[in-house]
């Protein structure tokens, strides 16, 4: 019997007319580049919602881009997409786990209009709307350079998933995992690594997670480095498994652990931290009231079940910890991502080698660049985006959502719940996305280096200088030496895809981040510094 065809079809949008405009004084560039002087009201020095959509009105723009800092409002405010829109009538908006999206429709006209942030694409920098439009621009060629039928969508997942399906090479065919594990995996993949490993009001609520650094001890720190992972999503997202997916029971999930350690597969484990263990959690454990999220049980002899991929068992079990599977999952080996992630990392390349781009507008094309990656592998683990609806009555809502609606001001909001349809679920594959994120965190905590497999990673620091980690951002109290260039004694970053590398580096006195607040502050202080100071001490030290 001929296997069914699961390829997802490639398109090519439509150009959409746009305005890109500064949020706050509505006054920008068109897609031509032609200034755009805003349409205001009566009595007001800006710009409301209602005048940026009469402005794009004006000027046949059927999508705005506003460029400044997101609008997003304080808590208690009710959000900016939330107010009312004389003669626009709101449509479906996306408000919920992503950049905000809204949309309008003319009361009398009918037309359009589609509201976006850059920062969707190009990340909190202050771009002007003429930077924005540029940065845009040579986006969308560097993604056109890497397949002719490439453009940019509405949205970096959209335009990343759609490159995929450019890539696919013709002998895979993306066979779906099916509904029972796919649901599984969704339900039980964590996206990224977060944990703050310094006592406090940060530090994680469970009794099996033991802070590393006490900040009544330690109150002050000399250095403070900053070390993430490069483009990691396309460095780990080499010749992953598909479907069909087979289960397997306790025994053959123990053989698969000992015949083949690097399967692609998924396990239900029982692990136990080992006694001595001083350091960080290793798998992750999904708090019983799942919107605390995840947390990273260190206390040695604690002992919890979990899913986990089998790279990040394999870093477990290397380092000493007890693992006893219930049961696995395991994918057939293929190569669905490789020809995504190289064009990719090729269009990467291409934007750092082109010395005459301004700074800020290489910044921001590789901002775009690591959004599409992160976005996209994101998407396959996306069923769809809830909508969210605007009426000025409750009688004006279905009463099949009323029970949920909530009131803004004289407005009533209800979600309307994804509905995939035919491409949508062409596009859904959890399984791609589950084993990316798994290998993302199991580089992120022992990983190779050019100095040899398993030297970077935070396994690889003295625990009582561990702040903590996010995603794949390591934050230390002393600079590892294998986040330096290779060119150094000790330096590990040799410039390929995937490798853990120093972003920022600071050397003074500062208070102990005992909160998230205070190592994010930390961390901005760094980067803004670069590391220009650590490599400094390495010329000096030889």
């Amino acid at each position: 019997m001929d296997e069914l065809n699961y390829r997802p079809k490639p398109w090519t949008p439509k150009d959409v007319p746009t305005i890109w405009v500064d949020q706050t004084t509505g006054q920008g560039v068109t897609d031509a580049g032609t200034p755009v002087r805003p349409v205001i009201g009566e009595r007001r020095k800006n710009p409301n919602l209602t005048d940026l959509l009469d402005t794009a009105a004006s000027y046949g723009a059927n999508r705005i881009m506003l460029t400044g800092k997101r609008p997003e409002p304080a808590p208690g405010v009710r959000h900016w997409l939330y107010v009312q829109t004389p003669n626009w009538k709101p449509g479906a908006h996306w408000v919920n786990n992503g950049p905000p999206t809204g949309r309008f429709e003319h009361a009398v006209t009918g037309f359009k209009i589609e509201v976006r942030t850059a920062e969707e694409w190009f990340g909190d920098g202050p771009l002007t709307p003429a930077q924005a439009r540029l940065a845009w621009n040579v986006t969308a060629s560097i993604i056109r350079h890497a397949d002719e039928n490439a453009r940019l969508f509405n949205s970096p997942a959209a335009t990343g998933t759609n490159l995929w399906a450019l890539s696919l090479p013709k002998n895979i065919n993306p066979v779906p995992v099916e509904d029972d594990i796919a649901q599984e995996i969704h339900f039980t993949s964590g996206l990224h690594h977060y944990d703050h490993l310094v006592a406090g009001e940060s530090f994680a609520k469970h009794e099996d997670c033991v802070p590393l650094i006490d900040p009544a001890k330690t109150k002050k720190i000399s250095e403070f480095a900053y070390v993430d992972g490069r483009f990691m999503f396309a460095g780990v997202g080499r010749e992953l498994g598909i479907g069909p997916a087979i289960r397997l029971n306790q025994a053959a999930a123990y053989e698969l652990l000992e015949q083949d350690p690097y399967a692609r597969a998924r396990f239900h484990v029982r692990f136990r931290v080992p006694q001595g263990w001083n350091h960080v959690g290793l798998l992750g454990v999904k708090h019983l009231d799942v919107r605390e999220g995840w947390f990273y049980p260190n206390r040695p002899g604690a002992v919890h079940d979990t899913w986990a991929d089998g790279s990040e068992i394999h870093v477990a079990l290397k380092h000493g910890w007890e693992i006893r599977p219930h049961e696995a999952v395991v994918f057939r080996k293929a190569k669905p991502l490789d020809t995504f992630t190289e064009r990719m990392t090729r269009a990467r390349e291409r934007v750092q080698l082109q010395d005459e781009m301004h700074p800020d507008l290489r910044r921001a094309v590789l901002a775009a660049l690591r959004n599409i990656m992160l976005h996209s592998i994101g998407a396959f683990a996306a069923a769809g985006r809830d909508e969210t609806r605007v009426a000025a009555s409750p009688d004006d809502v279905p009463p099949e959502y009323r029970a949920k609606m909530l009131r803004q001001g004289n407005l009533w909001i209800y979600r309307i719940p994804s509905r995939p349809n035919d491409r949508t679920r062409s596009f859904y594959h959890p399984e791609l996305a589950a084993q990316v994120w798994g290998r993302a965190r199991a580089r992120v905590l022992h990983g190779p280096s050019s100095l040899g497999g398993y030297t970077s990673g935070a396994l690889t620091v003295d625990p009582s200088t561990l702040i903590g980690i996010q995603g794949d951002a390591i934050y230390t109290t002393k600079l590892p030496a294998w986040s330096l260039p290779d060119r150094f004694i000790g330096g590990g970053d040799d410039g390929k895809t995937g490798r853990l590398r120093l972003q920022g580096y600071l050397n003074g006195s500062f208070i102990t981040p005992e909160t998230l607040r205070q190592r994010d502050a930390l961390k901005a202080r760094a980067e803004r510094a670069g590391i220009a100071k650590a490599l400094e001490q390495a010329e000096e030290k030889g």
